[in-house]
């Protein structure tokens, strides 16, 4: 049970981590008055609300990811390629064993000298 709600905060704070993100890259980027500006340049008129540009953007971005993470394509042929996620951990484990190691290097040389 306690494993469950671990599981299931942390992938709350990923998800709203992940869409605050994507918001603030959107706001910096002004996407909003890029469609708009492509809108007018595509029909001649000005266009407010939510509008078919809009609307592939988002359903874009969700694909994409889950694509880019391998959640929605069937492994055939036996392959088990890793996730990009799973090869970041598994550089991150490397990373604290390599710091770990130079630590009890650096401790081991205070003693000696």
């Amino acid at each position: 049970m306690k494993e469950t709600i671990k599981t299931i905060a942390v992938s709350a704070i990923v998800f709203f981590g992940t869409a605050f993100a994507i918001m603030s890259f959107n706001e910096d980027v002004a996407v909003r008055d890029l469609f708009q500006k492509l809108y007018v340049i595509i029909t001649g008129s000005e266009h407010e609300g939510l509008g078919i540009l809009e609307i592939s953007y988002g359903l874009g971005i969700a694909l994409g990811i889950t694509l880019f993470y391998n959640r929605l394509v069937n492994k055939k042929n036996g392959d088990n390629e890793p996730t990009p996620i799973e090869i970041k951990m598994k550089q991150y484990a490397d990373d604290v064993n390599d710091y770990l190691e130079y630590r009890g290097e650096q401790k081991n040389r205070e003693v000696k000298g």
